[in-house]
C-alpha cells in the first residue's frame, strides 16, 4: 500500500551544499531526485532536466547553475522513455514547476539513452520544451540497444534489449522491431512549437551511429524548416559527451530560455 507521503509524490530528503548553490535530494514516486539549486535563480527561474547521466557533464551543469539555472533528474534507469517513466516525469514537473515556480518550458538533455526520455517528454508536452538538446543521443531502438543493420550497425547490447522488451511488453524481436517509435516519429509538434534542436555527436560513433539516431530528427527538424544547431566531432566516437569547450552551448541554452 502506498503511503501518505508517496501519494503526496514528493518527499524531501536532505539539502547539501555543493558549487554556488545548493544540491536537493528528494524523491518522487519513489524515485530519487536531485535537483542542483542556484544562490540565486535567473529571471523566469530556467531550468535543465537530464533525461541520464546526470553530472556525466558536471562542468556544462555547473555553468548552468553559475547562471542561475537549476538542474534537475530524476533516476529511472532502465525504463527507456516509457509510459510508467513519464507517469514520474509528470509528478516531477509538477513539483517543480507547478510548485516551485521553475520556468514552464526547460531545456532538455539526452545523453547516450538519455535521448529516449527528452524525446518521450518533447511528444507529449511540444509546449513545454525550450531546448531538446541530443548528445549522441539514442533515438531509435532499434539501433541501440537493438544492434540492428539499419543505415549503419552499432554494437548494441542484447541485455539492455531484453529490459527494452520487458519495460515495453513486448514478446518478440520482431514484435519490438515493428511497434517501436521511429526517430521522428510525434515531433511534429515540437517542431512547430519553435523548440530548439541541438544535437552534439561524434561523427563516428560506433555505439549510437548518428545517422540512424539524432540525424534522423535533425534532418526531420531541417526539412520542417526548424530550429537546429548541430555540434558535430569529426572522427569522434560515442565516448566522451559534451563539447571540450561548453561555453557557447551554456551561452546558447541562455539565450533560449524560457
Amino acid at each position: 500500500m502506498r503511503t501518505f507521503l508517496q501519494a503526496l509524490a514528493v518527499l524531501v530528503c536532505s539539502t547539501s551544499l555543493v558549487f554556488a548553490g545548493t544540491l536537493e535530494k528528494f524523491s518522487v514516486e519513489g524515485k530519487a531526485v536531485t535537483l542542483k539549486v542556484p544562490d540565486q535563480a535567473a529571471p523566469g527561474k530556467p531550468w535543465l532536466w537530464v533525461g541520464e547521466f546526470a553530472g556525466h557533464l558536471k562542468g556544462f551543469e555547473d555553468a548552468l547553475v553559475e547562471k542561475g539555472w537549476h538542474v534537475a533528474y530524476v533516476g529511472l534507469s532502465n525504463q527507456f522513455g516509457s509510459a510508467g517513466a513519464m507517469a514520474v516525469w509528470e509528478k516531477l514537473y509538477e513539483e517543480l514547476h507547478g510548485k516551485r515556480g521553475l520556468s514552464k518550458r526547460p531545456a532538455l538533455i539526452g545523453i547516450s539513452r538519455g535521448g529516449l526520455y527528452v524525446n518521450a517528454w518533447a511528444r507529449l508536452h511540444p509546449d513545454l520544451v525550450s531546448v531538446l538538446y541530443l548528445d549522441n543521443g539514442v533515438c531509435d531502438v532499434r539501433s541501440w540497444p537493438g544492434g540492428l543493420q539499419l543505415t549503419a550497425k552499432g554494437k548494441g547490447s542484447p541485455r539492455d534489449w531484453e529490459l527494452y522488451k520487458k519495460e515495453f511488453q513486448f514478446g518478440t524481436d520482431e514484435e519490438a522491431q515493428e511497434k517501436s517509435l521511429r526517430p521522428a516519429d510525434g515531433l511534429g509538434a515540437a517542431l512547430k512549437a519553435g523548440v530548439l534542436l541541438v544535437s552534439v555527436h561524434g561523427t563516428a560513433d560506433t555505439v549510437v551511429p548518428y545517422v540512424d539516431n539524432a540525424g534522423v530528427i535533425v534532418r526531420f527538424w531541417e526539412q520542417g524548416g526548424g530550429r537546429v544547431r548541430v555540434f558535430a566531432k569529426e572522427g569522434g566516437d560515442h565516448h566522451p559527451h559534451g563539447l571540450p569547450d561548453f561555453t557557447g552551448l551554456v551561452e546558447l541554452l541562455c539565450a533560449e530560455a524560457k
